[in-house]
């Protein structure tokens, strides 16, 4: 991404739309929602709606053929985590910092690279980096599970126990879906956050008024 986050930033602050939506798509991609970026893409003017969609496909078939520059980021994280299964811990650090390099608010390479100084014993780097990650993304259970671990080791265990129910809560947590321009949470539609058995019982009491009508 090069200098290209700093000039989208500076961009959406002066009010262009256009770069507001792209900071939104980063948002996306940053959390690995690919799916959703997907649909999102199709928003965009037909070129750019075209070479978002490219690139989503490269970075779930062929991360490694990716170019474009407002992927870069995304596409050293999904190369970094391949190089750790793969067993090749330098070159993943070294992806894992490039990445930040270029997009210094991507949480997932905060977060794996503070696993990496966590295996190796690196705790008080390891908490810095889960820190960060925190402060980016208080959402993401991933991040609560990665502190609960570093405090086991350390053995803080109230702690430990207290980044383990927040991850729980946040996985049994509804999704939460984003303005696409200030990137904040936006509650759903009514009809989206009742329950299934409150509908029911509406429908029902629907369906008995009309009938008891004369």
């Amino acid at each position: 991404m090069g200098g290209m986050l700093p000039d989208l930033e500076a961009k959406a602050l002066a009010g262009d739309a256009e770069a507001q939506a792209l900071l939104h798509f980063l948002r996306l991609l940053r959390r690995k929602e690919y799916q959703e970026a997907r649909a999102y893409a199709e928003g965009f003017p037909e070129e750019l709606r075209e070479r978002l969609l490219a690139g989503l496909s490269l970075l779930e078939e062929a991360p490694e053929r990716l170019e474009d520059p407002l992927f870069a980021a995304e596409r050293e994280v999904l190369l970094g985590v391949r190089a750790v299964r793969e067993g090749r811990r330098e070159e993943a650090e070294a992806r894992f910092q490039k990445a930040l390099a270029l997009d210094p608010h991507h949480h997932r390479a905060l977060s794996n690279l503070g696993n990496l100084y966590l295996e190796r014993g690196e705790l008080e780097a390891a908490l810095g980096l889960y820190q960060r990650a925190l402060k980016l993304a208080p959402e993401d259970p991933l991040v609560h599970e990665n502190l609960a671990a570093l405090y086991k080791k350390k053995g803080d265990l109230d702690r430990m126990v207290a980044h383990m129910k927040q991850a729980t809560r946040l996985k049994m947590r509804p999704p939460v879906s984003l303005d696409p321009l200030t990137g904040k949470p936006q509650r759903r539609p009514l009809h989206r956050r009742l329950p299934l058995w409150v509908w029911v019982f509406l429908l029902t009491l629907l369906a008995y008024l009309l009938l008891k009508k004369p």
